[in-house]
């Protein structure tokens, strides 16, 4: 379900209990001709049938979030990513980004799992500060993560993988009285006007091996054009 869809499907869901509400007021105030216990009735069940729009219209937003959200940082998952791709990947110039936290192993094994949770969270919020509207930002795996970024060159690519970059190394993650400092590597697959977009694989492939080059040398850019 994308973002059109949820809003298609919330708005749908306005106007169905709307519409239960105007009937219950027109109910309310109903010629004198029927009986108050028949509008006591109608105006019961119009009642119940709000109330279960309402609570199934939640537990269907629930199941979505709880199927295309990572749980332990609120991104978006995999799947979702998948499902948003190939429309993003249309509004050429486009560019994917593969970002990996260098030695995020290390951390897990020093401080524990519970400050390794604590910088994936704080490292996911840098991410969100950095994207833009129309920016896809997912949780790949682990400590790798992914941006689509659509309508967007290999340049403007780079300047928004160095900031991340840039945030990512000059910020401080505290948890539990414990201070450390990350850094990530990057690879960037890139597609202009002139190129060919019908494998869309091909440039995961082209992004994890930009993403491998720069892990080399971490906390750096490695830029591929397709």
């Amino acid at each position: 379900m994308d973002l059109r869809k949820r809003k298609a499907n919330e708005l749908t869901l306005v106007v169905l209990i709307s519409a239960d509400l105007s009937s219950w007021f027109i109910v309310l105030f109903m010629d004198k001709r029927y009986a108050l216990n028949y509008s006591l009735i109608w105006m019961f069940i119009m009642t119940v049938q709000i109330m279960s729009k309402v609570f199934f219209g939640v537990w269907v937003y629930k199941l979505y979030k709880e199927a295309y959200t990572d749980i332990l940082t609120g991104l978006y998952n995999r799947r979702y990513f998948y499902k948003r791709l190939p429309n993003a990947i249309m509004k050429i110039p486009f560019s994917l980004l593969l970002i990996d936290i260098d030695n995020f192993k290390s951390i897990n094994d020093t401080y524990g799992h519970v400050v390794g949770d604590f910088v994936l969270r704080q490292f996911a919020d840098i991410l969100r500060s950095k994207a833009r509207k129309d920016d896809i930002i997912a949780r790949w795996g682990g400590e790798e993560f992914v941006m689509a970024l659509p309508q967007t060159g290999v340049d403007e690519a780079f300047h928004i993988a160095d900031a991340i970059r840039k945030a990512v190394e000059g910020h401080y993650f505290c948890c539990e009285g414990v201070t450390c400092n990350i850094t990530v590597s990057i690879g960037i697959a890139s597609i202009d006007e002139r190129a060919d977009i019908d494998d869309i694989e091909q440039f995961f492939v082209t992004a994890d091996k930009a993403l491998y080059k720069a892990k080399e040398n971490k906390n750096y850019i490695t830029v591929a054009k397709m």
